[in-house]
């Protein structure tokens, strides 16, 4: 097998294994696990997820507002932001917000043709 056939399945398997404990770990750690009592509200570590979402949120829309131009093509942007941002002030649902800003975001991409 080639060089580039052994990268391909590395990251395929390090995406599997990567996801597989993202998902099985929340089930892994028991009620009494101090690990569990430490991400619990209130702590400074409670805010690691939410610090994670803005990071990468963040990461994806910065670089693809710098290369808008116009009016025209900025709104999409600063509409699904706004929409999200008011829905999960509104809400106090991340995953509702979520929803909501692509919607808008879609409805202002469709209407700016």
């Amino acid at each position: 097998m080639s060089g580039a056939g052994l990268d391909f399945w590395a990251a395929v398997i390090a995406m599997a294994v990567i996801t597989y404990l993202t998902r099985a770990l929340p089930f892994l750690l028991s009620a009494r696990s101090r690990l569990q009592r430490r991400l619990a509200e209130g702590s400074s570590l409670a805010a690691l997820g939410p610090a994670l979402l803005a990071g990468i949120a963040a990461a994806v829309i910065v670089p693809d507002l710098m290369a808008l131009r116009g009016a025209a093509e900025v709104a999409p942007y600063a509409g699904g932001l706004l929409a999200t941002a008011l829905a999960a002030r509104r809400l106090g649902n991340t995953g509702a917000a979520v929803i909501v800003g692509v919607a808008v975001y879609g409805v202002l991409m469709a209407a700016a043709g």
